[in-house]
């Protein structure tokens, strides 16, 4: 429903503009592959979780700070050289 009202609320020519951005970031990600981790490549392995959103409530700013901290986390371990995964969509508990 969210995204059938956003489709409805912007422009066609916002949404193309939205829409060619994400077409190339999805490029990227499948060149650079960052949401990969090679578990056999030898280097000490960190894990970082973080709670998802709440589907039972609206997103707000907390959500993004939180997941911002846990992605910053993973870069902060990428740049020491350690093998780091942030599964986004998994709670801290393990389960999806």
């Amino acid at each position: 429903q969210f995204l059938y009202f956003i489709g409805r609320v912007m422009s066609t020519e916002k949404r193309d503009r939205i829409a060619a951005i994400e077409k190339r970031a999805q490029e990227r990600w499948a060149a650079e592959k960052p949401f990969e981790a090679d578990p056999s490549a030898g280097k000490e392995k960190v894990f970082v979780t973080a709670p998802s959103p709440n589907v039972t409530g609206p997103l707000h700013l907390a959500h993004a700070f939180t997941l911002s901290k846990a992605e910053f986390a993973v870069r902060y371990w990428r740049m020491k050289g350690r093998v780091a995964l942030f599964p986004f969509g998994f709670h801290a508990s393990g389960t999806t």
